[in-house]
């Protein structure tokens, strides 16, 4: 099913909060935002990408955040929310939202989203394959290249789904990104990534 995301020819509140993994459209690079900062990405990183908390929706930067109005579903897109009345000229654009996770990159689960048109191109085209190889309650092990492919003036994430994996003990699961924060997983865990 092809996700109705913007083909680029055009927080929400609540819940648990999650550091946010950031590609830069216009400069081509990887970083993740934390309480204490910034960590670069400069040659890449390998990450679930967990497709069973998908988000697609509107999106617009309000001068200090993104803010994200989900759809009713994948299927179905929802109305462009009205304007901002103090400045109509942030547009709202069509986004995705998800939960990505990686012990050995972001020590855990980062949420990623993105309104960009050559990232949602990228990121459908990645869904795409991810459902042709959707294998049961498996998610997909994804490669992130540092070198971002280069689309007019801006940029498109270079990813690739390697493999298929069993989901993560330490990824919620879907639904429960509602629930308290659980309690760290001990350093050793079955989880490869």
């Amino acid at each position: 099913m092809p996700l109705n995301l913007d083909d680029g020819s055009g927080e929400n509140g609540g819940g648990q909060f999650y550091d946010k993994l950031r590609f830069n459209s216009t400069g081509g690079n990887w970083w993740m935002k934390d309480g204490g900062g910034e960590k670069r990405f400069p040659t890449g990183f390998t990450c679930v990408f967990d497709m069973d908390s998908l988000q697609t929706g509107w999106s617009r930067f309000n001068g200090t955040f993104p803010v994200f109005e989900p759809d009713p579903s994948l299927s179905e897109s929802a109305a462009m929310p009205p304007p901002d009345p103090i400045d109509p000229d942030k547009k709202w654009k069509r986004a995705f939202k998800l939960l990505v996770f990686s012990n050995d990159h972001f020590g855990g689960t980062v949420e990623f989203m993105h309104d960009a048109g050559t990232v949602t191109r990228a990121f459908s085209a990645l869904y795409s394959e991810y459902e042709a190889q959707k294998d049961g309650n498996k998610v997909p092990v994804i490669e992130v290249d540092g070198n971002p492919t280069k689309a007019g003036d801006y940029y498109a994430p270079n990813w690739k789904i390697v493999k298929m994996a069993d989901r993560p003990s330490s990824l919620p699961e879907v639904g429960a990104q509602e629930a308290p924060p659980k309690a760290p997983a001990p350093a050793a865990t079955s989880d490869e990534f």
